[in-house]
């Protein structure tokens, strides 16, 4: 995130009226007191389901040794295996999330959510996370695994240069034109040698700490990618933005 001047604040030569504002990445508030932020707490979501769900206190409720698995705990945990194999395990230098729209071409960092629900911020201005949910059956997915694979970005930066250390902060960082992605744009995951491609079906602004996460992030029938930036107005005492821009795609 940013904090002072951040690109499109009003200054010398910029009136109030051309003032931009862009709805930004991720999913819950970002980090007051990081430079950039994307930190999505998912503090609704809910887990696979009777004892074998995640708890507040960060520890997994799972089966003691000697007792003897019921039907439909089994269930859940084969139901868990099956979704974490839905999820990304790696990714290389290779892989990229590719917006032709807007030039975008940005290498994917891998990044677990674990039992705290914690969405963790991509490494850098230019970087996108790739969110592997194995931890929360039925969120998530992957690129020709089907579900939900979900992806962040930064809309800014305040402190950290963004293209590659070109652009001295504050600077637009690789999601800052997202919120002008409209319905029928193509969207591309390139993941070992192969190309994935999407259709938007939806680009919305999300309240970050009243939208509905458990939906945005779960995992869908069809398979599809969704996009989280930060957005809306920016709080300079908190240096966190109100909203996240969220954008759907479907498989093509």
């Amino acid at each position: 995130m940013v904090q002072e001047n951040r690109p499109g604040d009003p200054g010398p030569g910029n009136p109030a009226s051309e003032r931009r504002r862009f709805p930004l990445p991720l999913i819950g508030a970002l980090g007051g007191a990081a430079a950039m932020g994307l930190i999505l707490v998912l503090v609704t979501l809910s887990g696979g389901g009777g004892d074998d769900s995640p708890r507040s206190d960060g520890e997994h409720a799972g089966l003691a040794d000697d007792v003897e698995p019921t039907a439909e705990a089994t269930i859940d945990l084969a139901r868990a295996t099956v979704v974490a194999n839905n999820n990304p395990t790696s990714v290389s230098a290779d892989d990229r999330l590719v917006i032709p729209k807007f030039g975008v071409n940005a290498p994917l960092t891998l990044k677990t959510v674990g039992l705290d629900g914690v969405m963790p911020n991509p490494d850098g201005p230019d970087d996108s996370a790739f969110y592997d949910f194995s931890a929360w059956p039925g969120k998530g997915g992957a690129p020709g695994k089907g579900g939900n694979a979900i992806f962040s970005g930064h809309v800014d930066s305040g402190r950290v240069a963004c293209k590659n250390g070109s652009v001295p902060p504050p600077c637009q960082a690789v999601f800052w034109d997202i919120n002008g992605l409209r319905i029928g744009d193509e969207i591309e995951v390139h993941l070992s040698g192969t190309v994935h491609k999407y259709r938007v079906t939806s680009n919305q602004p999300i309240h970050a700490s009243t939208g509905p996460w458990d939906q945005i992030v779960s995992s869908t029938a069809q398979e599809s990618i969704t996009l989280i930036t930060c957005g809306g107005d920016f709080n300079r005492e908190t240096r966190e933005y109100n909203n996240r821009q969220v954008v759907t795609a479907v498989r093509i």
